[in-house]
């Protein structure tokens, strides 16, 4: 498990006694770039600060498919962050899952918090790469596929306005 709070020893901490222990109903976290709000976090306290016990990977996991289907427009700092879970360079995302130039991708991501100027087609296609890569290894995810693909296009009567945070259950 990965910890938003560095590399220490989990197990050494608790047999020592050295670990408080919380559970936070709702935690703004913003390690991946944008905010994500977390329901049901559990906290440890280190050196009188509480930090986050969260594995960083399975925020990404979950994040990367509610980013498909979120009903607002895309962020400069969310494009980054897709791009980057893809493991992609500007170039190689702009040509393979965006069609657009290098250039482009990184005007988008300059955004930073505010929503890009990314037409809604190439938005569209973003989405959908999404929904692909993250949700049809399984024959039941591939019939769920349409069902994302349909959800995924809510944004485009979306009123234009920076999306609220992303929320995740971590006791799901």
């Amino acid at each position: 498990m990965l910890y938003a709070l560095g590399n220490f020893d989990h197990e050494y901490l608790q047999s020592r006694n050295m670990m408080k222990t919380k559970t936070e109903s709702s935690f703004l976290y913003k390690g991946l770039g944008f905010p994500i709000e977390l329901e049901h976090v559990a906290m440890i306290c280190i050196n009188g600060e509480w930090m986050p016990k969260i594995d960083v990977r399975k925020i990404a996991d979950e994040a990367i498919k509610k980013l498909a289907i979120q009903e607002e427009r895309l962020t400069g700092n969310q494009v980054k962050f897709i791009r980057s879970y893809f493991s992609m360079t500007l170039r190689e995302f702009g040509k393979t899952v965006v069609h657009e130039s290098h250039t482009a991708v990184n005007k988008w991501e300059k955004c930073g918090n505010d929503i890009t100027n990314m037409n809604e087609n190439t938005e569209q296609v973003l989405r959908i790469y999404i929904i692909e890569q993250t949700q049809t290894k399984t024959q039941a995810e591939q019939e769920n596929f349409y069902s994302n693909f349909k959800k995924s296009k809510v944004f485009v009567n979306a009123e234009r306005k920076n999306p609220k945070p992303i929320r995740l259950n971590l006791c799901a």
